[in-house]
């Protein structure tokens, strides 16, 4: 069996200076997915991203920022109104009828911009399993893939022919991960089928740093996927295709 990777990038919307090194990663470097983070504002960046042509996907949120909806959702929200902060907390708290609400907006507002290819959640929100039916749920009635973290998860999107990658791999997280030998080494070590292997790359700023618990790494993601040696050895090692998520064919 060949071995195909999906290198997906995530929160490109969160804040300017990541979706100025998104935007980079694609132009300059491998990356050929990016899920669009939905909050109430929407990125000044998106028209520049879509003309890398990179496929894009919704990165359903509840967790970052302001959510869309402006009321109905209390059990979702703090009391100055942003998104609960932690998975504890939302685990905790969450409505499912208004999380489902909420995400429908979401969908709705990605949708007026651009067409959605893919799905998935921030801060791995899918392993809340109600957060997870409802992604589910979007991605049949959109007709488009969905990451998935566990065995169950794969089986309940099979149930519903809605495609997903054979593998998830988060190695690509921190240092030395994230440095280009550590990529490297990943890559030798892939797993056969394909594989949606999540990243971070982006620029930082004062916001980006008090904003994000992951923050200064990311700026050694985005020097390791554009650098040079990289793309060479996607030119010269042809054991290993970089795919896009449209690309999945679970379901026919």
């Amino acid at each position: 069996m060949s071995k195909k990777l999906i290198l997906a990038a995530n929160d490109f919307g969160l804040f300017e200076a990541i979706d100025k090194g998104i935007i980079r990663a694609c132009k300059e470097g491998i990356l050929k997915n990016v899920a669009i983070i939905n909050t109430s504002k929407k990125s000044k960046f998106l028209k520049a991203l879509k003309k890398t042509k990179t496929e894009l996907g919704i990165q359903l949120n509840a967790t970052k920022g302001k959510p869309i909806l402006q009321s109905g959702i209390n059990s979702l929200i703090d009391n100055k109104g942003d998104f609960l902060r932690s998975g504890r907390e939302l685990m905790l708290n969450a409505k499912t009828k208004e999380l489902e609400k909420e995400f429908y907006a979401q969908l709705k507002k990605a949708k007026e911009s651009f067409v959605p290819k893919w799905i998935c959640c921030s801060d791995e929100m899918e392993n809340n399993p109600k957060i997870f039916e409802i992604a589910l749920d979007i991605a049949r009635l959109e007709k488009i893939p969905i990451r998935t973290f566990f065995p169950w998860q794969k089986d309940a999107a099979k149930a519903r022919s809605v495609n997903t990658p054979d593998n998830l791999s988060e190695d690509f997280y921190d240092e030395p991960s994230i440095t280009l030998p550590g990529f490297l080494k990943i890559l030798k070590n892939l797993k056969n089928g394909i594989t949606d292997m999540p990243c971070r790359p982006g620029s930082i700023n004062k916001k980006v740093i008090e904003g994000c618990q992951y923050s200064w790494q990311r700026e050694i993601e985005l020097s390791t996927l554009i650098n040079e040696k990289l793309k060479m050895f996607f030119k010269e090692d042809s054991s290993i295709k970089l795919i896009k998520f449209s690309e999945i064919k679970n379901h026919e």
